[in-house]
């Protein structure tokens, strides 16, 4: 079995005047080490996906003229050392990008294809300059163990582990560094955003799938919409995940749903996920114009009216997660800022395409 070489966990190398320094973020210490350490670990970090130990042993004996046999030493020195770490073959590592920090995923290689794709918006080079950690996907005995930074977080059958594994990045992503968060679903609706929000259930995630099947319109994120100091909105590129009720309203918007595999979320609920899209930075440059709180009413025709900027505000606070849930002065005038250049509506929705034309026409 091949062995594939990582740069070592929570440490960073640097290269000071003439010598060169391992910081142990986990420690909080700083080593000194000599140059064919550092070149050992620097080669396996700019690898994209990391790196054979006979590949890296083949470049580190011509590189300093070692014996294959003391190459190979210093190798199993610096893998026992930290200063490079060790997966199999049959493992696969990718790293994805939160909001500014960086989680390098190790998981079954009959898993990795469906984790990359379906997170393929936030999918970055594992040498990426952000903070690292590691959420680490285990096989036991047709099971998945689950470890994030060395902390177990439990074993999920098959149909579990990619539910378990967003749900547990959605919670990383809210102990990042940000402002406001909206829980809500965000569209580019031709030059501009659209924000669509609602209680859970109410079927945020249908209705703006099946906007986004139209010419013109994008799907920016479905779940966690991130608010800046200038109130503009970000999306956040995770996994769409689509519930057993609105596979056959979707089946002429998405039809892609049907061949995909179903999954069961950690609250019981049976889902379907679409890939997020690949973030744009122009996403950012957009003003959000609209904003459309959504409720089912299966006994009305859908209706649409407007909203005073004051209860809009007042739905959105009440959805929205803040860092150790207080709200700033800034997020508060964010916030503000968002509503009061936007016009809001409520829309009662009892079928589909009638919710998809009404939008249309705003």
């Amino acid at each position: 079995m091949t062995t594939m070489l990582l740069p070592g966990r929570r440490i960073s190398i640097t290269q000071l005047g003439d010598a060169f320094a391992l910081f142990n973020s986990r420690e909080q210490h700083l080593y000194e080490i000599d140059k064919l350490a550092a070149w050992a670990w620097q080669c396996v970090f700019n690898s994209t996906a990391g790196m054979s130990r006979s590949r890296l042993l083949t470049k580190f004996s011509s590189e300093f003229r070692l014996a294959s046999e003391d190459a190979g030493n210093l190798l199993d020195r610096y893998i026992e050392l930290g200063i490079l770490d060790m997966c199999a073959s049959s493992s696969s590592v990718f790293a994805l990008h939160l909001n500014g920090t960086r989680w390098l995923i190790e998981c079954p290689k009959v898993l990795s294809g469906e984790l990359k794709e379906l997170f393929r918006g936030i999918v970055v080079p594992l040498k990426s300059q952000w903070g690292r950690h590691y959420l680490t996907i285990k096989v036991n005995a047709h099971r998945y163990e689950l470890v994030a930074d060395d902390e177990y977080r439990g074993i999920f059958a098959e149909a579990e582990i990619v539910p378990a594994v967003k749900a547990f990045l959605t919670d990383a992503l809210l102990q990042t560094d940000f402002m406001l968060a909206l829980h809500a679903a965000l569209l580019r609706f031709g030059d501009s955003q659209l924000l669509i929000a609602g209680a859970s259930g109410a079927g945020k995630t249908t209705l703006a799938l099946a906007l986004a099947a139209e010419e013109g319109c994008a799907m920016l994120g479905d779940d966690i919409v991130i608010v800046d100091e200038t109130s503009r909105l970000r999306g956040i590129p995770f996994p769409i995940a689509v519930k057993d009720g609105s596979w056959p309203l979707l089946q002429d918007f998405c039809p892609q749903l049907a061949s995909l595999p179903i999954h069961i979320r950690p609250d019981g609920k049976v889902v379907k996920f679409l890939p997020g899209e690949v973030e744009s930075n122009d996403n950012w440059s957009m003003k959000t114009r609209t904003i459309v709180f959504i409720r089912q009413n299966p006994v009305r025709q859908c209706s649409l009216s407007r909203i005073h900027p004051l209860a809009a505000f007042q739905r959105l606070l009440a959805e929205a997660a803040a860092p150790g849930h207080r709200l700033t002065d800034a997020a508060f005038a964010a916030l503000r800022e968002l509503v009061n250049t936007s016009q809001a509506f409520e829309m009662e929705i009892s079928r589909l395409d009638e919710a998809v034309e009404t939008i249309r026409g705003l």
